[in-house]
């Protein structure tokens, strides 16, 4: 029997898939068909958009957002279009996994998700989905635990990521958890549907690895689950337990370029801070530059932390922000190893006008202390049935002042990340292999590979998919523009280097006294000098 999958992308609150990202649901899904004897292909939602549906004897489609966002390296798979695939593919089952086969949502915050099953399809399939797969396949039940069964179709399916359009570009989202720790859940959070917080085995992981390492990826986000410091712990963070994931993981692919991880949460780690600070500590010893760990705040007022059970104070989070900063803010050619990022949430109930003073101070607080955050993501909630949320409101979505809304998102942007954008990133910090990914004008994008990586615009046209190491120069609100290194003065046209800061508006008269034979010899004819910074980047070759 063939099996298609069709991977529609995912974007769940600890588990993420969409390009350059490959979630944990094809790999899974890819290794149980092995597991079962049968074939499959595996294509993307934006393959099908491109070519149709392949033939096979049974579809798998997998799908579903419940996290509001925008996305550059694709588009998640929409309801409708999960519909039409259905109406078009002929063969004997079809089934869909993730979030989308149990609720239906627009790709949007403020709206109110719908609680309803796929028609069209055979099989409706999110929680527990490995399990009742296996017994689809092969008409037994499998008695033992999840992970149990995730242990081998995670090693059985590592090789699929060869058939992802952007391999080996790919960040594979490992699966360490699931589930939540806090007794009284947030009022919004789906993973709360999980049930308590359960912990994958180090092993588990490690083999998992290993084996998307043996397939050719090099680029690994430790995610799938709402709290890495809660990782293998009970009451209390198990720092040894985090070492161990991390050497083994080092020890088994010591050529990755990319270890990063993503959330953690900031309430658990202010209850138990020494030893939050040793974990801090051992993963930007073993991470790689440019790391993130995704902090649910939600919101710095008070009352709307009370009404909807969110995990921290604003004072209780400025601590915690310190002392990631602290311990993992050390860089390497100019990339902190690891800084906090901050999720701000509206439409929750008490919400008022007051909070979105409360939040930008609270924000200007921090900056004004010199800390760092990597990102703010400013976002409306969506209303999920089963939530608190969801009975608190109900069933419908709370109305969001949208001009105070957008003006708040306006002054943050403009006041605080922009500023933050140059002490994070200063000029002269190095970006290495960024992958360029769509052209504006004469504007070349690319990003970095890992957690929220940052979008930078280089003023050359590079080849689409090119790898390029650059130097920033500039910052946007959200992106940052580089130059390719090292800088061919020679040879680069105008506008490479007018971006130059020490070129700038006489880009044209270093283009007329070219070449230039060595540093001195640019000095003498230019009158102008190199920052420090940036002198060792420079070339001289014609």
């Amino acid at each position: 029997m063939k099996v298609l999958i069709i991977d529609g992308y995912v974007d769940e609150p600890a588990h993420f898939g969409v390009p350059p990202y490959i979630s944990a649901y094809p790999r899974y899904i890819a290794g149980l068909v092995n597991m079962t004897d049968h074939d499959f292909f595996y294509d993307t939602i934006d393959g099908v958009r491109q070519h149709g549906l392949e033939d096979a004897d049974m579809l798998i489609v997998i799908g579903g957002v419940t996290v509001p966002g925008n996305y550059v390296g694709g588009i998640p798979m929409t309801t409708e279009e999960a519909k039409e695939i259905s109406k078009k593919f002929f063969g004997s089952r079809k089934m869909i996994i993730g979030s989308m086969a149990q609720y239906e949502v627009k790709r949007s915050g403020g709206v109110v998700a719908n609680l309803k099953a796929f028609e069209g399809y055979d099989f409706a399939l999110w929680n527990d989905y490995e399990r009742k797969l296996y017994e689809i396949l092969t008409g037994k039940a499998w008695n033992k635990g999840r992970y149990s069964l995730v242990k081998i179709a995670s090693i059985e399916g590592a090789s699929i990521v060869k058939q992802h359009p952007n391999f080996p570009d790919l960040m594979c989202e490992i699966e360490l958890g699931m589930g939540c720790e806090k007794e009284i859940k947030c009022s919004f959070c789906t993973e709360s549907i999980w049930g308590k917080a359960i912990s994958r085995p180090i092993d588990d992981v490690i083999e998992e690895i290993s084996a998307l390492y043996k397939s050719g990826c090099r680029h690994f986000r430790l995610g799938r689950i709402s709290n890495i410091f809660a990782y293998m712990g009970d009451k209390y963070p198990d720092p040894n337990a985090i070492n161990a994931l991390y050497t083994g993981i080092r020890s088994i692919a010591p050529d990755l370029i990319t270890l990063h991880t993503d959330n953690a949460n900031p309430g658990y780690i202010y209850s138990h801070m020494k030893e939050s600070e040793k974990i801090v500590s051992i993963i930007s010893a073993y991470n790689t530059p440019g790391d993130v760990l995704s902090m649910g705040i939600e919101s710095f007022d008070p009352k709307v932390i009370s009404m909807n059970n969110l995990k921290i104070g604003k004072d209780q989070a400025f601590d915690v922000i310190k002392m990631v900063n602290d311990v993992g803010g050390s860089r390497v050619e100019g990339i902190p190893k690891l800084l906090p990022g901050i999720n701000l949430l509206y439409g929750l109930v008490g919400e008022t006008k007051e909070t979105y003073r409360i939040n930008f101070e609270a924000l200007m607080k921090i900056f004004n202390a010199n800390l760092m955050v990597r990102r703010v993501n400013i976002r409306k909630v969506m209303v999920f049935p089963q939530t608190p949320l969801f009975e608190k409101l109900n069933g419908k979505a709370l109305k969001i002042d949208e001009f105070m809304y957008k003006h708040h998102k306006f002054i943050v942007r403009k006041e605080f990340d922009h500023e933050m954008l140059k002490r994070v990133f200063p000029s002269g910090s190095i970006f290495r292999d960024v992958i360029i990914e769509y052209h504006d004008g004469k504007i070349s994008y690319g990003r970095k590979m890992g957690t929220y990586a940052m979008l930078i615009g280089i003023p050359k046209i590079l080849d689409l998919r090119s790898h390029v190491d650059c130097v920033v120069v500039d910052h946007g609100q959200r992106s940052l523009t580089a130059l390719p290194i090292p800088l061919k003065i020679n040879i680069e046209g105008y506008d490479v280097l007018k971006w130059i800061p020490c070129i700038g508006d006489r880009a044209s008269v270093v283009i007329l006294k070219r070449p230039f034979d060595s540093m001195q010899d640019f000095v003498r004819k230019t009158n102008l000098k190199f920052p420090d910074w940036m002198s060792g980047m420079v070339r001289f070759e014609r």
